[in-house]
């Protein structure tokens, strides 16, 4: 598992998003580019999540090395459920192990 920092933003009920809001704890599948994997949303700052909210979150990844190619501050990722995105985010910090290893150190 890999716990990283981001800022999501949930779609608008009427945009295809939730109807109702999320909690920390919530279990999304998480896509990067062509890759998808599962991760666990902790909300900073707040309980949980309404649609049309954009939020911190702490993102425990599950899978880390299967999406590692993506993992670098700045990378963008959709929110799924199912087949439907429902958010998306935007990752704002990794820990530095992870940014060493990518840099060859």
């Amino acid at each position: 598992m890999l716990d990283v920092s981001a800022r999501i933003r949930l779609l608008k009920t009427e945009k295809g998003g939730r109807t109702s809001f999320v909690c920390s704890g919530y279990r999304p599948t998480l896509r990067f580019g062509h890759l998808y994997t599962d991760g666990a949303l902790t909300f900073l700052g707040c309980q949980q999540g309404y649609p049309g909210d954009v939020c911190a979150v702490h993102l425990t990844l599950t899978n880390p090395d299967y999406v590692r190619e993506y993992l670098v501050v700045g990378a963008c990722f959709d929110i799924m459920e199912g087949s439907r995105k429902i958010g998306d985010g935007t990752l704002l910090s990794i820990p530095a192990i992870l940014q060493d290893k990518k840099a060859g150190v």
